[in-house]
C-alpha cells in the first residue's frame, strides 16, 4: 500500500492549491498583479514538485533530469505558437503534453535498465544532451531563448487550463492497484518480481506519467511568462524540485 504520509502530501498540496486559487477571488483593491503573478509561479512549481514526487516519493526513481520534460514542453509551445494571431490553447496544451510524454518514454526505455547511482547519472547525461540541443543550436533561439507571441490568456479560475482535477486524478491513480504496485517496487522490487509483476513496465509508465505532468508545468510556464530559455532545462531545476522531498541524490537507491 502507498503509505499514509504520501497521501497526506497530496492532500496537503490540494489544500494549498485551493487556498491560493481562492486568493484570486479577492477584490483587486486587496490583491495586485505582482501578487497574482507570484501565486501563479508558486502554483506552477508546486505542480512540478508534485510530478517529481510521483517518481521519487512513490517509486524511488531519483532523477536529476526531470526539468528536461518541463523545458521541452515549454519549447514546444514557443515553436507552435503563431506570431500574428492568438494561439489555440488546447492545441498547444495537447502538443506540449504529447511531446513531454514521448520524450519520457524514449529516455525511460533506456535509463530504467539501470539502478541506483547509475540511474541518476544516466538520466543526468541524457537530459544534459537535451539542454545542449536547445542551448547550442538555433532551433529555438539558442542561448538567448524564445518568445511566445500572442499567447493565450492564463487564468487560474478561467475555463480551466489548470484546476485541482489533475491532482485529484493523481491521488486516485496512486490509490489504485497501479499505485500500490509502485509502492511495492520502491520498497522491494525483487519481491514484486517474484510475485509476477513486470516491474520494468510499471516504472516506465510511472516515468512517462511524471514526464507528462512536468510537461503540463512547461505549458503553464510558457503561456504565463511568454518567454523560455535553456536554463529551465538545466539539472539544478530538478535539484530544486528534489529539495522538498528530503532526497540526497546518490544515496537513495532506485
Amino acid at each position: 500500500m502507498v503509505d499514509d504520509m504520501k497521501h497526506s502530501t497530496l492532500l496537503g498540496l490540494a489544500v494549498v492549491f485551493a487556498l491560493l486559487a481562492l486568493f484570486t477571488l479577492l477584490p483587486e483593491s486587496i490583491t495586485s498583479k505582482f501578487h497574482l503573478e507570484l501565486l501563479s509561479k508558486i502554483l506552477i512549481f508546486s505542480i512540478f514538485a508534485t510530478s517529481l514526487q510521483l517518481l521519487v516519493g512513490f517509486t524511488g526513481l531519483v532523477s536529476l533530469g526531470h526539468a528536461a520534460f518541463f523545458g521541452f514542453a515549454a519549447y514546444v509551445v514557443t515553436m507552435l505558437a503563431p506570431m500574428s494571431e492568438a494561439g489555440n490553447d488546447w492545441l498547444l496544451l495537447t502538443a506540449s503534453l504529447a511531446g513531454a510524454l514521448l520524450l519520457a518514454l524514449a529516455v525511460g526505455a533506456l535509463t530504467l535498465r539501470t539502478k541506483g547511482i547509475y540511474f541518476i547519472m544516466v538520466t543526468l547525461a541524457f537530459f544534459q544532451m537535451v539542454f545542449f540541443v536547445f542551448h547550442d543550436t538555433k532551433i529555438a533561439g539558442g542561448s538567448d531563448g524564445a518568445y511566445v507571441y500572442f499567447k493565450p490568456e492564463f487564468k487560474l479560475l478561467g475555463k480551466p487550463l489548470f484546476n485541482l482535477d489533475g491532482l485529484a486524478l493523481l491521488y486516485l491513480l496512486l490509490r489504485s492497484r497501479f499505485g500500490n504496485a509502485l509502492a511495492g517496487i520502491k520498497h522491494n522490487e525483487q519481491r514484486m518480481l517474484a510475485a509476477g509483476y513486470r516491474t520494468y513496465r510499471y516504472k516506465l509508465a510511472c516515468f512517462a506519467l511524471g514526464g507528462m505532468f512536468a510537461g503540463l508545468v512547461g505549458f503553464l510556464y510558457a503561456i504565463q511568462y511568454g518567454f523560455v530559455n535553456p536554463e529551465i532545462l538545466a539539472w539544478h531545476q530538478s535539484g530544486n524540485a528534489l529539495l522538498p522531498h528530503g532526497i540526497a541524490p546518490g544515496i537513495t537507491a532506485c
